[in-house]
């Protein structure tokens, strides 16, 4: 019963419920110790023309294929979920801004050289970037890197932003 509440049927990772749980626990540690947290919020490009194409069965397969793209990337510490949809959220305890700009860039370079067996393009993701701030609430941590994912997307997408 436990694995079925925290864990998302498609991918085996962290459902959203396990994620506030975790970034709730990464917060708190983090203001405690006085140790760098960081967010990564990301979504892929354009699945549904995927699933439009291909059909939902096929986009099912991506969601799988990015989660085995980018978790090689990941410490044991980190903390990888789906946010819901085709969004992903990746919690890098004692990960800087910088440090998480290195994973993200890394993870938006995987996702896009992985094969997912399409023959109408490829899959690209576009990453918002947080550093927790001391004091500050969960909820307001994960709405300023949704800030971000979204200013990654207005140039173009496929790419990872911050906002300071």
């Amino acid at each position: 019963m436990h694995q079925l509440a925290h864990t998302d049927q498609l991918t085996g990772i962290s459902n959203r419920r396990q994620l506030y749980s975790e970034i709730q626990q990464e917060t708190v540690k983090a203001a405690r110790y006085g140790r760098p947290l960081s967010v990564i919020l990301f979504d892929l490009n354009h699945l549904k023309r995927v699933n439009d194409t291909y059909g939902h069965d096929r986009g099912d397969v991506v969601l799988r294929e990015v989660v085995r793209a980018i978790d090689p990337l990941l410490r044991k510490t980190d903390h990888l979920g789906r946010w819901g949809g085709e969004e992903f959220m990746i919690l890098a305890p004692e990960s800087d801004l910088t440090q998480a700009g290195w994973l993200a860039e890394r993870i938006r370079a995987s996702v896009a050289d992985h094969e997912y067996g399409l023959t109408t393009g490829g899959v690209t993701a576009s990453l918002g970037l947080a550093q927790y701030e001391s004091g500050e609430i969960r909820e307001t941590l994960i709405t300023r890197a949704d800030k971000s994912l979204y200013k990654a997307k207005t140039p173009g997408r496929n790419r990872a932003k911050t906002i300071l």
